[in-house]
């Protein structure tokens, strides 16, 4: 009995041998006590919460792991061995990816529950950014308030993104980007055109060489208080591009490959070769002259000379837009690898991208690779870098000759080129007459070869104050083009020049030095600061040069060998462009109990442009939001905030030397006595050192919400936004020798709504299913023109006092040698003036005097007199359409099924007009026989014994009409399947070797709903020239594009 109670005795110190009680206390990041962190005995159901003061005690007993786990909401887990310890202090390390999603913002980050400015996030499925060839694509219905306009037929076209409408009438309206923090100032940036002859140049893209595939994400700022930080490059919204970067672990490599087809999507429906046969036939039958072709019984069609022999050989038909378009196939593949460890990480990505266009000396090549590095290289002292470099070549064979006609263009050529040939040609496309579809193919070549090389370095060091960091950061950015441009003797510039050979470079390097101060810190768990102190320095060196020749001795080497040309019709011109900003900028977002945020910034810039007097600008912003969910109790919601935001943002939208007198190399020249040419020197502009900024005010409220669950999620914004002391040239008297001086004198307003929903009906285990959408208003007006004087302003024949001016002729040639838009002060941007029309003057109309003396035709489209005075002159001018949308959308699905998962991707702008200026020929049968025109206008047309109201008679033409009509503008509002991906997960579980297996297949652009005519509704002609807007002057096909893809881990 003694034993058995001895043994009682000695229990609990025999259980007290065998355990271990760790105590401690748990501060967060600011040294306050955590309530509720929870502790656990690792491998065990063992656990403690710390109390109101952070302490904790827990037991461990003998049998368990030594490995104390701490976890608590929105810090890291840490594992702590306290095998040696018995009294520990932890201090826990906020995770911000758990705690709240952080958004990236102008050079810096908050969490989003801190953001007080409109800003649009852009996430993209990989898939999907395999796809894509351009950064702004990525862009296109998937923000609200940016609208994006694209050829993807045309591989390396140019693409315009415009946020929040126009907010300058002359210059470049495309937002500022910035990669990885360094700016990239190219949208919208080509080699400059050699202005040589009637010749005229599409635009490229300025962005290639930033590769969609390594992103991670793309935040949009549009309003002041979230732009201002960039101050006078902001004025038209901003694009963050946060690159990829590895995670901790072993290392990942992912590969991909994927097959292209691009089909086009719509062709012009022209008369067929009987149809044609017929019209031309017609003609001469008119004119009194016998037929040109003849069809037998077995519908074989026969050339006919001009004294009626038949010829005994058959003539060829063509359609010459399936002769010339063709299935273009396209190859990309690329890898990445990743990985990295607790102190550091990398990012190694390289593509190769090998594509072609729908014609077939259309392609695209390019190479791609980028290097992204972290590493702490102490406990106080970070490391970031980032390096990418891009090198292409692109034939751009659709462009041809923008601004001339039907013989001077690919377009036009390919729509309306006779589709009947009955000489015998040994070789028809060698031998065929001047300019014919051909000769685009065989006979011409614009060969662009493009670099560009983006790097940053970043140096981190955290001071001894707790939140405190400086960070110095320096990066560039170097481009490189050359385009060459050549036109052989079958095209018509080549012909009358025998060979024409044009040549523009453009290099452009700049760099960016900037110096940070970042304080981001919590108080008392009540007040938390974020803020920011910066000073930066850019400079930006821009050279462009020219230079043509003719009259070349063989064509066989088209644009390698300029030395063949005898004749320097432009001689070699560097054109220089430097530019510095040095700028002070600061940021402060405080926020109390979560609830309340204010946010303010200021940026002064000085900038080199400008004359000492006016060099350096001041742009400031302030916001307020409010978390109305936090402390207080909505059953329907469970986020709802509003936001309100002010701020001045800025623009120096003119050339590095703007404000003095510039000199260049005029275009005439002329011979001296000795044989040589003479280059004169010019002066090319007026100085004015008072031109300034361009000054934007922004006035944002918005309301960003969630219901519980994040069922249904949002963001409604108002905006206010008007841009004044508008660049523009106002007129001075002739006797200075020039017409005009640049000056600051106009206005600009943007009012709008935007609105985006995501809507979550099925979140399940193996099926989820979303939706969503945005939708944008934006109502653009011209508040100020006092540039311009007080003039007659004809408006439905009532002549009012307005200020305006016109807009650039579209052509230099015969056909639409006028502009399309007006600029009137207290109306939109680019409205459409010229004149109405009222049917077709009929036998027994009354015939007004039309453009002078003479009277119209029976059979000539009647014009309304708007002022009633019996004739028809520019005074019965009005506005006839407006090419401003009503607003633009897009929404989209999601589905994932098990392994399975779906995208599609709708875009769609709504209530815009376009001037179809290809339907100035094609819509009227001009009686011209080496024309082709649309079957309506010939079998419709009117005619004497067939009167009608729909077409003129055949003859009529436009030529030599001051204005154009409105039987040339269009409904341009259109609804586009713009992607649909649909992709398959393959299970790699019992795969050693694969961390991950996934086919894909897509489209783009599948199906258009739109009731305009031409090619494509979504018109490229003229990107960024704030002059000509909506206007369809030979504008591209577009294609619809078929594509297999399979992503690849390991």
């Amino acid at each position: 009995m003694k034993k058995i109670f001895f043994l009682i005795a000695l229990f609990p110190v025999f259980v007290f041998s065998q355990t271990k009680t760790i105590s401690g206390t748990v501060d967060d990041e600011n040294s306050l006590p955590l309530v509720g962190v929870n502790i656990t005995v690792q491998n065990s159901n063992i656990g403690v919460l710390t109390d109101f003061d952070g302490n904790f005690s827990i037991t461990i007993p003998s049998d368990k792991s030594k490995v104390l786990i701490f976890s608590y909401l929105g810090y890291t887990t840490q594992q702590v061995d306290v095998s040696s310890s018995n009294n520990i202090d932890i201090m826990m390390i906020p995770d911000l990816e758990q705690l709240e999603e952080v958004v990236v913002i102008g050079y810096g980050s908050v969490l989003k529950k801190d953001l007080t400015g409109s800003l649009s996030q852009v996430e993209v499925e990989q898939e999907v950014a395999n796809q894509s060839n351009s950064i702004d694509q990525l862009l296109q219905g998937r923000a609200a308030g940016v609208q994006v306009v694209q050829n993807s037929a045309t591989p390396g076209a140019g693409i315009s993104v415009k946020i929040r409408g126009t907010n300058s009438l002359r210059g470049n309206n495309e937002p500022l980007y910035v990669i990885d923090g360094v700016i990239i100032s190219s949208a919208g940036e080509d080699v400059l055109p050699a202005g040589v002859g009637n010749s005229g140049q599409e635009s490229q893209n300025g962005l290639s060489g930033i590769n969609p595939r390594d992103i991670e994400s793309i935040q949009v700022l549009k309003d002041a208080s979230a732009t201002a930080i960039y101050g006078s490059r902001g004025a038209n919204g901003v694009v963050l591009i946060t690159t990829k970067k590895g995670k901790s672990g072993r290392i990942n490599i992912e590969t991909f490959s994927n097959t292209s087809v691009r089909v086009i999507s719509k062709k012009y429906n022209v008369l067929d070769p009987y149809g044609y046969a017929e019209y031309v036939n017609e003609v001469r039958a008119n004119a009194g002259e016998g037929p040109r072709y003849f069809v037998d019984d077995n519908y074989g069609i026969y050339g006919v000379d001009n004294d009626g022999t038949i010829s005994e050989t058959v003539a060829k038909s063509f359609n010459w837009q399936d002769e010339i378009y063709r299935s273009g196939i396209s190859r990309k593949v690329g890898g990445s690898a990743s990985g990295g460890t607790d102190n550091g990480n990398y990012y190694i990505s390289a593509g190769f991208d090998d594509q072609e266009g729908i014609v077939p000396t259309s392609s695209f090549k390019s190479g791609d690779m980028r290097i992204n590095f972290n590493q702490d290289l102490n406990d106080k002292l970070i490391l970031e870098a980032r390096m990418s470099g891009y090198i292409s070549s692109t034939n751009f064979a659709e462009s041809g000759d923008l601004l001339g006609g039907s013989n001077q263009s690919f377009i036009k050529n390919v729509i309306s080129f006779r589709p009947i040939i009955d000489e015998e040609f040994e070789d028809i496309g060698e031998d065929l007459e001047l300019s014919n579809p051909y000769s685009w193919v065989n006979d011409f070549e614009d060969i662009s070869k493009e670099s560009r090389y983006i790097g940053n370095l970043a140096l981190t060091y955290k001071l001894p104050v707790q939140g405190l960091r400086y960070q110095v950061k320096v990066g560039g950015n170097i481009r490189t083009k050359e385009r060459r441009r050549f036109f052989g003797t079958t095209t018509w510039l080549g012909s009358n020049a025998d060979g024409a050979l044009q040549i523009t470079g453009l290099n452009n390097s700049s760099f960016q030095v900037n110096n940070f101060l970042r304080f981001n810190r919590t108080f008392n768990r009540k007040h938390r600061i974020n803020s920011l102190l910066g000073l930066t320095y850019d400079v930006r060196k821009v050279s462009n040069n020219i230079y043509a020749v003719e009259d070349f001795v063989t064509t066989q080497f088209m644009t390698q060998n300029p030395a063949y040309g005898n004749v320097i019709t432009r001689p070699l011109t560097y054109i220089k462009g430097d530019q510095q900003i040095f700028s002070l900028l600061g940021r402060l977002n405080y926020t109390y109990d979560n609830t309340y945020i204010l946010t303010a910034t200021f940026r002064r810039d000085g900038v080199s442009k400008f004359a000492k007097n006016n060099r350096y600008g001041f742009f400031p912003s302030f916001a307020l939001a409010w978390n109305v969910h936090q402390n207080n109790d909505l059953k329907l919601f469970e986020e709802l905030k509003l936001r309100a935001g002010w701020g001045q943002i800025g623009n120096h939208g003119i050339g590095s030397y703007g404000t003095l007198s510039n000199y260049g190399v005029s275009e005439n020249l002329y011979s001296n006595s000795d044989g040589g040419t003479n280059v004169p020197i010019i002066l090319q502009n007026i100085a004015n050192p008072d031109l300034t900024w361009e000054t934007t005010t922004q006035a944002n409220l918005g309301l960003d919400f969630a219901t519980v669950n994040d069922r249904l999620s949002g963001t409604i914004d108002v905006y206010h936004k008007k841009t004044t002391d508008l660049l523009q040239r106002v007129n001075i008297p002739t006797s200075s020798g020039f017409s005009s001086i640049l000056s600051n004198q106009g206005g600009i307003l943007n009012e709008g709504l935007e609105l985006s929903l995501d809507y979550n009906p099925i979140s399940k285990e193996n099926f989820n299913f979303s939706v969503g959408g945005n939708i944008a208003f934006n109502k653009t007006k011209i508040s100020n023109l006092q540039a311009q004087p007080l003039e007659d302003f004809y408006i439905d024949g009532v002549a009012e006092q307005r200020r305006f001016y016109f807009g650039s002729n579209i052509s230099r040639g015969a056909i639409f040698q006028y502009p399309a838009n007006v600029f009137v002060e207290g109306e939109e941007t680019s409205l459409f003036y010229g004149f109405e029309t009222d049917g077709i003057y009929q036998t027994d109309d009354i015939l007004l005097p039309t453009f002078g003396p003479e009277t119209a035709s029976p059979g000539d489209v009647r014009i309304v007199d708007q002022n009633g005075d019996g004739q028809i002159d520019i005074n019965d001018r009005t506005f006839i359409g407006n090419p401003n949308p009503d607003f633009i959308y897009g929404f989209n699905f999601n589905l994932n099924y098990k392994r399975f998962s779906a995208n599609i991707l709708f875009n769609g702008v709504y209530g815009n007009d376009i001037v179809n200026g290809n339907l100035l020929q094609l819509n009227n049968a001009e009686a011209l026989t080496y024309l082709n025109i649309l079957p309506d206008a010939y079998y419709s047309a009117w005619r004497p014994d067939a009167q009608t109201n729909l077409f003129p008679r055949i003859g009529y033409t436009t030529n030599g009409m001051p204005a154009m009509t409105d039987r040339i503008i269009e409904d341009g509002s259109y609804l586009r399947l713009s992607n649909l991906t649909v992709s398959y997960d393959v299970d790699v579980n019992n795969i050693d070797s694969i961390s991950n297996l996934k086919f894909f297949i897509a489209g783009q652009n599948l199906i258009t709903w739109t009731n305009y005519s031409g090619y494509d509704p979504e018109i490229s002609s003229f990107l960024y020239t704030g002059l000509i807007n909506g206007v369809d002057w030979n504008g591209r096909a577009n294609a619809k594009t078929f594509l297999f893809g399979v992503n690849v881990g390991f």
